[in-house]
Order: structure tokens, then C-alpha cells, then sequence
């Protein structure tokens, strides 16, 4: 029987997933007209230098030392209680931080630009040092603006409206889409065009996104004046160890998956991954519609002691994970066949790579589903630990064997970097759901 706030709760999160799943639907097929346009647009090689940017972009994110979804959960803490002077207070304070991160990795990126030969390490000829620079630097200002300004799609996450940040996301890719098609009938292939565009459109989306909800609910708005030493210093800790699991099993695992097949492949390897892991990126997205409202509901359900609707949460999720798995096996068998109709004969996926990454998407899934709930209730000691020891062997099989194994071994290097973490992480969310959990299951 669910209790009150457990309806309550249910309600919004059928919302969340109904208007979410509108919305990335909007997205996905936006992100998916994207592709052929860019690749006409810019050839193989250019196309894959900037996946590889597109990786940077999510580098730079990892640098908040997880002040965002430190943010997240002590404001859905705070709202949940009703208490918006709290809220407001660790919006302002987390801001202030950010900026200053942003305002210290541009000092310390920028320069590098001219003391690093980008071409060398892209593997690339097809565009100058002094061509690359220029984009990087255009991409580098961006991207820090974008790294403070995203964090107003988190705060309406905290209130648990997940699908207001999911349009403000789609609202983005739509405005990036229309400038994209513009510059192809206006302008010759040009990297620079493409990249001021792709990520200059999700901020103008935060900006807009912002205003209302900054008009609606003034004592949240970032002030000077609400900046408290001592509620940083607790989004800072939390943080920090959100920090630890993006920089590895997120940055150097996930995010820097482009950067490795580029190194020990090529930048067409990229383009060739990167146009199957974007298939396949469909149960990423539609999982992830399910169980991302999910973090934040988990946070409200254990401030107010509701464990039940834990217990029956988590197991919901799982049972959708398992339905993901015969949805991928659909997928994989028409593989082909779709990027023939997507892309044509431009780029030619191989099916050793498209099974690499559906393995890699089912395990990354699943330790996902565990995630949120751990997430949720602050419990991300064990996460910390299964990072750091994961990532160090998985860095040291692929400095080993990178080359050896090309696109195939690479990927799937991942997908076991991601079933080994998984396995654990449902470990500790048994032991939590059934008061079984004690030591640093608990932290």
C-alpha cells in the first residue's frame, strides 16, 4: 500500500517520464538530423574532430568537482522540507564556485593552446595547428559558460520538474539544428561555424530558461548576498566525491572513449563509433527517461522515511533494465540496415562494433540504475572505491593492448569496466534495501 507522499511522489514521476520522453524524442530526432546534415557539412575526418570536441565539452563538465550534483540533492533536501531561504543559499553559494572554476580552467586551458601541437594529437592533417587553435579557443569559452549556466536546468531537477530541464536541453539541439541547416546552403564546410553554433545554442536555452523561473521564485535567485562559507563547505564535500566517480568511470572511461579510439585508431575510427554508439544510444535515452526523475524522488522519499517506495522503485527499475535488453537485441539485428537508411555508404559500421557497443550500453545501463538510487541517498563511498580501482586497470589494459584490439577491444574493454561496477553497486543497494547494510556499504 503506498503511502500519501508515495502517491504524491508516483504522480510526479509519471509526469517527469511522460513529459520527458516527449521532449527527448524532440531531442533524439533533432540529434539524429543532425548527423548526415554535419557529415555533408564537414567530410569524415573534420566531422570526427569535433566528436572529439564534443568529448572535451564533457571533460570540462567533470570540473565542477561535482558542485552541480552536490547542489542537487542538498536543495532537493531543502525544498522537500519547504525551506527556499536554504535553497537559494545553496544556489548562490554553488554559482560562486562554479565561476570561479570556469575563470581558473580558462586561465590555465587557453594558454596551452599555443604550447600544444593539436594536430599531433587529433592525428589529423586535414585542418592547420593555427585552424585547430582557433577552434578550440572558440570551443574553450563556450564550453566555460555553458559549464556555470547548465547548472539552472539542476535546479528545476531539484524540484523535481526533471522535464523542464529536458526542454530546455531540446530547445537547444532544435535552434542548433535550424543554424546548421542555414550555414549548409549558406556557407562551405567550415569546423569553426560548426562548432560556435552546437554549443552556443544550449546557453542562449539556459539563459531563456532561467528567466521564469527566476521571476516565480525570487528567493532562489544567486546572490551575492546569500554566499555561506558554511553551507559550501558541505556541497563542496558531498561534491568532491561526486568529483571522484566523473573523473573516472565518467571522464576517463565514458567521456574519453573519442579521445582513445582517435589516439590508438584514427579520427574516422571516431566517426565509425561514434555513428553506432549514437544507435544504440537509444536505450541509453530511453532508460534514462525512466530513471532519471528517479535520483532526486529517491533523495525526497528517504528525508521523509519512505523505504518502501524505495524497495518497490528499485526493483521497478530493474525489471525495465531487463526490457532494455530485447529492445537492444531488436536493434542489433537491424544494425545494418539502419545505417545504410541513416547515413548511406558514407560510413560503414562494422557489426563486430555495433555488438562492442551494445554490451558496453547494457552494463553502463545497469550500473546506472543502481547509481541513481546511491546517488540519491548520499551513499557514494563504495562508488568512489569500484572508480579508482576500475579505472586504474582499465587505463592500464589499454595503454597495453589499445592498438592491438582496435575499435572492438576498446569498447569493450568498457563494457566490463561498467558489468564489474554494476555487480557491485546491486551488491550494496540489496544490503541498504534489506537493513543489512553497515560499514562503508552505508557512507
Amino acid at each position: 500500500m503506498e503511502t500519501k507522499n508515495g502517491v504524491a511522489r508516483n504522480k510526479m514521476l509519471l509526469k517527469n517520464i511522460l513529459f520527458s520522453g516527449v521532449l527527448k524524442v524532440i531531442s533524439l530526432f533533432t540529434s539524429f538530423l543532425i548527423v548526415p546534415i554535419t557529415l555533408s557539412y564537414l567530410d569524415n575526418e573534420p566531422y570526427g574532430i569535433w566528436i572529439t570536441i564534443t568529448s572535451m565539452v564533457f571533460w570540462v563538465t567533470m570540473f565542477d568537482i561535482g558542485l552541480g550534483n552536490g547542489m542537487r540533492n542538498y536543495l532537493t533536501a531543502a525544498i522537500s522540507k519547504g525551506d527556499y531561504n536554504a535553497a537559494g543559499v545553496y544556489i548562490s553559494s554553488t554559482f560562486l564556485l562554479l565561476s570561479g572554476i570556469a575563470l581558473l580552467l580558462g586561465i590555465v586551458a587557453i594558454p596551452l593552446l599555443y604550447l600544444l601541437d593539436i594536430s599531433s594529437i587529433l592525428n589529423t592533417s586535414s585542418l592547420s595547428n593555427q585552424e585547430l587553435r582557433l577552434v578550440f579557443l572558440v570551443a574553450i569559452m563556450l564550453i566555460l559558460v555553458n559549464f556555470v549556466l547548465k547548472n539552472i536546468g539542476y535546479i528545476y531537477v531539484a524540484m523535481q520538474q526533471y522535464a523542464i530541464n529536458d526542454l530546455l536541453t531540446m530547445a537547444g539541439n532544435v535552434l542548433a539544428l535550424a543554424i546548421v541547416y542555414i550555414l549548409t546552403k549558406t556557407t562551405e564546410g567550415n569546423l569553426l561555424y560548426i562548432v560556435a553554433t552546437l554549443l552556443s545554442m544550449p546557453i542562449l536555452a539556459f539563459i531563456l530558461g532561467g528567466i521564469p523561473l527566476f521571476i516565480k521564485y525570487p528567493s532562489l535567485r544567486p546572490s551575492n548576498k546569500k554566499i555561506d562559507i558554511g553551507f559550501s563547505k558541505g556541497i563542496i564535500k558531498k561534491g568532491l566525491g561526486f568529483f571522484v566517480i566523473q573523473v573516472t568511470s565518467c571522464l576517463i572511461i565514458f567521456g574519453g572513449s573519442n579521445l582513445i579510439i582517435s589516439h590508438y585508431c584514427n579520427p574516422e575510427a571516431v566517426t565509425i563509433y561514434n555513428i553506432a554508439f549514437k544507435y544504440f544510444n537509444l536505450i541509453i535515452i530511453g532508460f534514462t527517461i525512466l530513471i532519471a526523475p528517479m535520483w532526486n524522488a529517491y533523495t525526497d522519499a528517504a528525508v521523509k522515511g519512505d523505504w518502501d517506495w524505495i524497495k518497490k522503485t528499485l526493483r521497478r527499475s530493474v525489471m525495465a533494465w531487463c526490457l532494455t535488453l530485447a529492445v537492444g537485441g531488436i536493434m542489433l539485428l537491424y544494425s545494418d540496415q539502419f545505417y545504410n537508411l541513416w547515413v548511406g555508404e558514407k560510413v560503414i559500421v562494422p557489426f563486430s562494433v555495433s555488438i562492442s557497443v551494445f554490451a558496453f550500453v547494457t552494463f553502463l545501463n545497469l550500473n546506472n540504475c543502481m547509481t541513481y538510487m546511491l546517488n540519491g541517498l548520499n551513499t557514494i563511498y563504495v562508488q568512489i572505491l569500484t572508480s579508482i580501482v576500475v579505472t586504474a586497470i582499465y587505463l592500464i589494459w589499454i595503454v597495453v593492448y589499445g592498438r592491438q584490439w582496435g575499435i572492438e577491444g576498446i569498447v569493450l574493454s568498457i563494457a566490463a569496466c561498467y558489468a564489474v561496477m554494476s555487480l557491485i553497486h546491486l551488491y550494496q543497494c540489496r544490503l541498504i534495501i534489506t537493513k543489512k547494510a553497515s560499514g562503508i556499504w552505508t557512507k
